[in-house]
This record gives C-alpha cells, sequence and structure tokens, in this order.
C-alpha cells in the first residue's frame, strides 16, 4: 500500500495493525458489531481508502486482530508473577491479590469501557463459532493465568475454580456497565470496594477450602 505521505517514513505495521484494531473496538462498542467495516475503519483513523482491508483482507482477519488486541491489554497490566502466589499454612496475602484484581478491573472499566463492552458484542456475534472461542474468554482476564492462580493456591481442580472466578469477573464487569442511578446495587463511588471484597471473598473461599486440616 502507498504510504500516504511518500516524504515521511511509513508506520510501523504492527503500530498501525494495532491502532485498527483499537478504533474496531470503539466502533463496535459505539455503534453495534454491523458498523465494524474496513471502510468505517479508515474513515475513523482518518487513513487512505483501503488501508484497513490491506492489513486485514477479510472480516474474520479484521475480528482475530480485535479479539487479540483485547487478549492483550490484561497480560499487558496484570502480569502472571503477581499472582503465582503459593499458598502455605500461613497464608498468603490474598486480599492483597484481590486488591491487585480489583483495580485492574476498575481501571478498565474507568479508561476503556468500550473494551468490555466490545468483548460482550464480540462474544454475542461469534459464541457460534469454535475457532474463536478461546478468544473471546480471554478477553477480560487471561484464564491461562486465572488457572495459574488456583493452582499455586494449591487447588486439585484449577480449571473449574478458574472458570468459576473469571465468571464472577465478567459479572462484575456487566454489572457496572449497565447499572447507573441511585437505584444502581454497585453505584461507581462503592463499585471498588465491592470489587475487592467479592474477588477476595472468592479467593478466601478457595483457601480455606484447599487447606489441608
Amino acid at each position: 500500500m502507498p504510504s500516504e505521505n511518500p516524504g515521511q517514513q511509513a508506520a510501523d505495521p504492527t503500530d498501525r495493525r494495532d491502532l485498527i484494531a483499537e478504533a474496531a473496538t470503539e466502533l463496535i462498542a459505539q455503534d453495534g458489531m454491523r458498523a465494524l467495516t474496513h471502510r468505517a475503519l479508515d474513515a475513523r483513523l482518518g487513513l487512505p481508502a483501503g488501508s484497513a482491508s490491506y492489513y486485514f483482507r477479510t472480516r474474520d482477519e479484521l475480528l482475530a486482530a480485535t479479539l487479540g488486541h483485547l487478549r492483550a491489554y490484561p497480560v499487558r497490566h496484570i502480569q502472571a508473577a503477581e499472582l503465582a502466589v503459593p499458598l502455605s499454612s500461613q497464608g498468603t496475602d490474598l486480599e492483597g491479590m484481590a486488591a491487585l484484581l480489583a483495580d485492574y478491573l476498575e481501571s478498565i472499566i474507568t479508561a476503556r469501557p468500550h473494551h468490555i463492552k466490545a468483548r460482550y458484542a464480540l462474544a454475542l456475534e461469534l459464541s457460534g463459532r469454535e475457532e474463536f472461542s478461546d478468544s473471546i474468554s480471554d478477553a477480560l482476564v487471561s484464564r491461562a493465568q486465572a488457572v495459574e492462580l488456583f493452582t499455586s493456591l494449591g487447588s486439585s481442580d484449577p480449571q473449574t475454580l478458574a472458570a468459576g472466578f473469571l465468571a464472577l469477573l465478567e459479572g462484575l464487569a456487566f454489572r457496572s456497565l449497565v447499572e447507573h442511578g441511585a437505584g444502581a446495587l454497585m453505584p461507581s463511588s462503592r463499585r471498588l470496594s465491592v470489587f475487592r471484597e467479592a474477588i477476595a471473598s472468592y479467593l478466601l473461599g478457595v483457601a480455606e477450602s484447599e487447606l489441608p486440616a
């Protein structure tokens, strides 16, 4: 694809792909899945016609790139090493771990709510397509990191506990987006504390059940 400005070096392909994928999440969150087209992305980013289709030739390639972009965000902001804290008879700072996860959830809801909205829209659109199932499940918090967390806590069934934990985080994120006003069960002023209490309760419950008597 010719550069829009031949006198300047072309944008790095990786950066351009990230820009397009991020714009895709914004379009989906704002106007729904039907709004996601190559032409709409070019217009939103002020790119020459055909730019988005140069990097992502088909709609499926564009959807995969958007999901990949969403999956990369939590991995960049929550390192697996921060969650892999072995559980011993002396205990571990599970409340601190809950605070870490709650802070992450609050930050993404506050700074990037379009990521969560786009993730739900993509999940509904692609729910019947097996090739996208793993990408969808990892778009809020990495499933592999969640499994590693419960493995480090000594769980005998980390896969099941990770699935329940991810469902808890999904529910917290969803309710925070759809509820507004004085009648909300989770008003924004209390959201972070609700997150911390809910996540800590789950982790402490797991720790209590998995520790030897």
